[in-house]
Formats: C-alpha cells, structure tokens, sequence
C-alpha cells in the first residue's frame, strides 16, 4: 500500500484475529473511501517461510455497501479479552463527524457494523450554538474483565483546537453495543441506532471550557484495578485571541502543561494538578502503568524522547521526569506502543524517525525512581 502524500493523519494500522489466523489491514485515510484488505486465513498461525502476494487478498470493502465506508478518518483495531477483533472509524470530518464500531466474525470472514458510536448531533451554546462536532478518542480499551472504557474530548470546528472541551468518559459491558455513563445509567444502545451524543447525561467528568487549548486525541490506559487515567495537555487558563487560528499563539503555547485524571473506585475522577508547568514542549502522548502501578507517559521534544513517571503510593501526584533518547531520535507526536509486549515483557515498544526519512523501532526498560 502507498500513502498519498506525507500526511501524518493518515494512519497505517493492523488488526489480528486469532480464531482465523488473519491479519487485518487498514491505511491512508483522511477523509477518503475506506482502504482495506487482510490476509489469508492461517497466515499468523502457519505462517509461511516466505510470504509472497498470494498471503494477501486484494483490497476490499469492510461491508456490503461501499457508500458506508466514504470518508474515512482514523481507523483503529481493538481487540477484546477473547481475542475478539474490533474495528473503529470516523466518518466526516473534523468538528463534523461521526464515529462507527464494527467486529469481525472469523468463521465467515466477514465484519458487521454495531453501530454509530459517536453522534455529532447536538447544541454546544458556548461555541455560538454549534450544531456539530466530532468526538475525538483518547483511546478505546478493553480492561481485564472485557469492559470498553471510552474517553474523548468534543471538537466544534476544524478550524481550531480552540473548540476542544471537556473530558467525557463512558463503558460498556456488552462489547460495545449499550453504554453507561460514569454513573452507571444507560445512555446509548448502537444496534437501536441510539449513538453517544453531546445532549446525554453524565459523560462529562471534567469540564474544561472552549479556549483552554486542550489538545485533542491524547491517551488513556488502565491501572491494576481497571481504572482508566488520561494525560492530556491544555493552557492553565482560558485565553481567546484577538484572531481565532488552527494552533494557539506562541504566547499561550508557552504556557501550556500536562494534566493527570483518572477514575477512583467510587467513579469519582481525580487528579486535574498541572505537571511540570515549565518542563518541556508539550506534545501528544502515550502511556502505560507497570506491575506496581508506576504511571509513565512519554512524549517527543525538539532533543529527543522524554518521559515522566509517577507512583500509586503517592496517588500519582509526584512526578520525576528524564530523556529517553537524545535529539538523534523523535517523532512529530508519541506513537502507540506494542500492547502485547509490555504486558508480556514490561518492555515499551514504540516507532521513531532516525533522520528526515528514517524509521526505527525503540525498546526501553523503564523506571527511574525509588523502588
């Protein structure tokens, strides 16, 4: 497959169905017709001594009706606690668009759409009464008793991330087909064509009003205790410019930090203290907790990869922080890291650029503090 042009939102992702033996593929979309293809069956669990272009069958629509699958932005696998393959899109565009859920089912090789998951139907009366948005994912999880978390941030415009607010926040316990809020009431059924939307009840579990400058798509994992954390940054006040532009001025990028939240027991969130007010560049990041519920989240600077850790006994509110790597080694934002081998190995697993047009995989052991 080959990328349009050097466009860093359309994303290359894969998929595994471990039933089937296949391996799914997705790529090069903003707001394009879905691209998507997979492999022969077997070819993960038998897998060739060399693979040729007959391990991959030709391009191919996801469902029946191909003017489902226009617009396409974002795609993302998932898969559940049972090894059960999932499938996630935005259809439309930035500030105006919707978010669709499907799943595979191995013994016919086929997918079917669960449903709208994000509407972006609704009134936001602080952004002059906005009639449209999209839903931007911190990631959607599967935690070890198979429940989906969701958290996102809503955007009311593509023209700027001005528009960005709230930290929303819902489950579901049926692989995504009904949803309860943080409080547990049922807010959305999918298969009824009933979607997550700006107008439902108790998704907002911090509010941080439009002119914050939160950035949105940031991240989210779950510590021991299935409890999902989200580091995101923003300005520590709201600023509104004399002109409205995409980014926000030198001035208020400046000031920008990194925010902790995350859910305690009771669904109360906590957390919400700036970190490292004056620490590095912020850009996006990703995150992971190890066996003791160390919370690391790392991102890329102008000198390289940067990380910054915090432990449980202190309720994650003492945060150290040190290089990865040097400026020989970054990216425009942090990639996702391979999943199964921290859970497996406690080794984080990410991609970056070596150079203009280099590629690397790099491999940290992490930790820096006491034990």
């Amino acid at each position: 497959c080959t990328l349009k042009n050097n466009d860093a939102h359309r994303n290359t992702c894969l998929g595994l169905s471990a039933a089937d033996g296949r391996l799914h593929l997705s790529w090069d979309h903003h707001g394009d017709q879905l691209h998507y293809t997979k492999s022969r069956s077997g070819f993960l669990t038998s897998p060739p001594k060399r693979m040729t272009a007959d391990d991959i069958e030709p391009p191919q629509h996801m469902l029946a009706d191909p003017k489902l699958e226009r617009g396409v932005t974002y795609p993302r696998f998932l898969t559940d606690r049972h090894d059960r393959l999932f499938f996630f899109y935005r259809i439309g565009g930035s500030g105006n668009g919707d978010n669709y859920l499907h799943q595979y089912d191995p013994e016919k090789g086929a997918w079917t759409r669960i449903g709208m998951l994000f509407s972006r139907r609704g009134t936001y009366k602080p952004w002059n009464d906005s009639k449209s948005r999209c839903a931007y994912l911190n990631d959607l999880i599967f935690d070890e008793k198979n429940r989906l978390h969701a958290t996102w941030v809503y955007r009311e415009i593509a023209a700027s991330w001005a528009s960005n607010h709230d930290l929303h926040y819902a489950y579901s316990d049926d692989m995504g087909r009904t949803w309860l809020n943080n409080a547990g009431e049922k807010i959305a059924d999918l298969p009824a064509g009933d979607p997550i939307e700006l107008g439902d009840a108790g998704i907002v579990v911090r509010e941080v009003p439009v002119y914050s400058w939160m950035m949105n798509a940031n991240c989210m994992a779950l510590d021991s205790k299935n409890r999902p954390h989200v580091v995101l940054f923003k300005s520590l006040t709201t600023s509104r410019p004399q002109k409205l532009e995409h980014s926000p001025p030198k001035e208020i990028r400046a000031g920008q930090c990194f925010f902790h939240y995350w859910r305690d027991d009771d669904g109360t969130w906590q957390g919400g203290e700036p970190i490292d007010p004056k620490g590095t560049l912020t850009r996006r990041v990703d995150a992971v907790f190890d066996a003791r519920d160390t919370l690391y989240f790392f991102h890329t600077t102008p000198k390289g990869f940067h990380c910054y850790e915090a432990k449980a006994v202190d309720r994650w509110r003492r945060w150290i922080s040190y290089p990865l790597t040097g400026p020989e080694l970054t990216a425009t934002d942090a990639s996702k890291h391979d999943r199964v081998r921290w859970e497996k190995e406690q080794v984080l697993s990410i991609t970056a650029k070596p150079g203009a047009n280099g590629f690397a995989i790099l491999d940290f052991v992490l930790g820096r503090g006491a034990p």
